[in-house]
């Protein structure tokens, strides 16, 4: 069997719309910006840097660059607990989501569905174009 290489910036799309999900919300709704703060201030999931790991079936030093680089961009932050980090989505994160999230998975489209072959595509995937408030 071929290991089929992902280029990192799939890991970071995945990695957004997961977190993004968490707060489940329709990320394509009017007026979202607006929202968005008292969202994330209400927001209670826990996402931690092992389950991002998981999620994206990489190794430590994959999952640590693209974390890395997500929070330099702000559009994550982590934080720290005793025995883990707690990884968050940001409102300059999701307001990107909101922005490119499509222009993402159909350029990346292949690598996503092959990615998730096994499980089924995500629910933020198959729910990208539809649900839409206009």
């Amino acid at each position: 069997m071929v290991h089929r290489y992902k280029s990192y910036k799939v890991y970071r799309v995945i990695i957004l719309n997961l977190l993004a999900q968490e707060l489940d919300i329709n990320l394509y709704q009017k007026n979202l910006e607006d929202k968005l703060d008292s969202i994330l201030a209400r927001a209670n999931y826990r996402i931690t840097k092992s389950q991002i790991r998981h999620e994206i079936r990489s190794n430590h030093k994959m999952t640590e660059k693209v974390l890395r680089e997500l929070e330099s961009e702000g559009l994550i932050e982590m934080i720290p607990q005793e025995r883990t980090t707690l990884v968050r989505i940001t409102k300059k994160g999701v307001l990107h989501l909101q922005k490119w999230n499509r222009f993402y998975i159909n350029l990346y489209r292949e690598q996503i569905v092959d990615h998730y072959r096994y499980v089924g595509l995500p629910k933020w995937f198959r729910e990208a174009y539809h649900g839409e408030e206009q």
